[in-house]
C-alpha cells in the first residue's frame, strides 16, 4: 500500500512524516491510526534525502504491519489468559491462596504487567523483526501537486 504524507521533521537520517486520513483509512489501520484521529505522525527512513514540506510517497509492507500488530496485542493477551490459569492453579488446584478470584485477578495482572516489560526489553530484536514498515519510494516538491 501506498501513501501520501508530509514531511514535517527531519533528524539525522530519519524523517518525520504526517498522514492525514483518507477514504481508504479505516481498513487496514496499518499505519496505527485510530479511528478518531485525523493524522498520524511516522517515522520513515529518509532514503531520498527530503526536506521539510515535501510530500512524500511512503510504501507500507502489510505483511510486516501486521505482524508487528500481532505481536504487540496478541502476546500480551496471551499472558493474561497464562495470568489467569497460573491464579486458578495457585488456589484452585495447589490451594496456596484461599481466595481463588482474587488470585486469578493478581496474577493476570502481574502477568499483563510482564509481557509489557518482555515487550519493552525485546523491542531491539522486534523491531529488527518487523522494522522498515514504511518506505520511501518518491517524492515530490512543495510547488508540486500531489496524486
Amino acid at each position: 500500500m501506498i501513501e501520501y504524507g508530509e514531511v514535517v521533521d527531519i533528524k539525522e537520517d530519519m524523517a518525520r512524516v504526517r498522514f492525514r486520513r483518507t477514504s481508504a483509512c479505516g481498513r487496514c489501520k496499518a499505519c496505527g491510526m485510530l479511528s478518531g484521529q485525523n493524522e498520524i505522525v511516522v517515522e520513515v527512513p529518509n532514503e531520498l534525502n527530503a526536506t521539510v514540506g515535501d510530500y512524500v510517497a511512503v510504501s507500507i509492507k502489510m505483511q510486516k504491519a501486521l505482524r508487528a500488530s500481532a505481536i504487540a496485542y496478541v502476546f500480551p493477551l496471551f499472558m493474561l489468559i497464562a495470568g489467569v490459569f497460573t491464579g486458578w492453579l495457585l488456589s484452585g488446584v495447589w490451594h496456596i491462596f484461599a481466595n481463588q478470584d482474587a488470585a486469578m485477578a493478581v496474577s493476570a495482572i502481574i502477568f499483563v504487567l510482564l509481557s509489557f516489560l518482555l515487550l519493552k526489553i525485546a523491542s531491539p530484536i522486534y523491531n529488527k523483526t518487523v522494522g522498515n514498515v514504511y518506505t520511501m519510494v518518491r517524492r515530490k516538491k512543495k510547488d508540486e501537486s500531489v496524486v
